[in-house]
């Protein structure tokens, strides 16, 4: 006995619905595994930038080396300076056969704090070498003055063990502050110009000139 299919109305309908559901199903599908969309770049054109100055910063400032200028009176009184100095630092010399230079480091009440060098402008001899023998002290001192501004004397501390004590006991702690200028170079300085107003002596010390204005 052979089975053959019957189809009536109602699976003809139910076939077709069936076909045109697997097709939408293939349809969203192949939607679904679609390529995804390229969107290409979108150019713009920017503003063009205005120019920015830029301001280097300043540099800094060079720093100052400090130097004393004296008042008019030390100008005016510079030969009776170094007279005092002379006949104190090198005591044994006619202060006419001296020279000396001074820097002021401090002043309190009546008293002028300085630092100074003196060098006698007649050699004591001559060395082995044969170069003449000049006493050059290189010393901090006190310059006493009185009411008017004159020199009354002038004080230096002692040698050997009693330098230190005297130090202290005769200049501020400020002052002490700046000798180590004097040790370290800043005198040999004044005893060059001392040396060249030996064959100068119209000359004045340094620290004249260096309250006289430069044409």
């Amino acid at each position: 006995m052979i089975w053959r299919p019957t189809f009536n109305k109602h699976h003809l309908l139910f076939l077709f619905i069936f076909l045109t559901a697997c097709g939408k199903q293939a349809d969203a599908l192949q939607v679904e595994t679609s390529s995804p969309t390229v969107i290409p770049p979108v150019l713009t054109t920017l503003a063009p930038t205005q120019p920015v100055t830029i301001t280097p910063s300043p540099l800094p400032t060079q720093p100052i080396v400090p130097f004393i200028t004296p008042d008019s009176i030390q100008v005016e009184r510079w030969k009776e300076y170094e007279d005092a100095l002379a006949r104190t630092l090198l005591s044994f010399r006619p202060p006419e056969e001296v020279i000396c230079e001074w820097e002021l480091l401090g002043r309190s009440e009546q008293k002028v704090y300085v630092w100074a060098v003196c060098t006698n402008i007649i050699s004591s001899g001559t060395s082995l070498d044969g170069t003449e023998i000049f006493s050059s002290p290189s010393i901090p001192a006190v310059i006493h003055l009185g009411e008017d501004g004159s020199v009354q004397n002038v004080e230096i501390p002692g040698a050997g063990s009693d330098y230190a004590r005297d130090i202290s006991q005769m200049f501020p702690p400020d002052v002490q502050k700046e000798f180590n200028r004097y040790h370290f170079g800043r005198a040999r300085e004044m005893l060059e110009h001392a040396a060249w107003r030996r064959t100068h002596p119209e000359e004045p010390p340094l620290i004249v000139l260096s309250a006289t204005p430069m044409p």
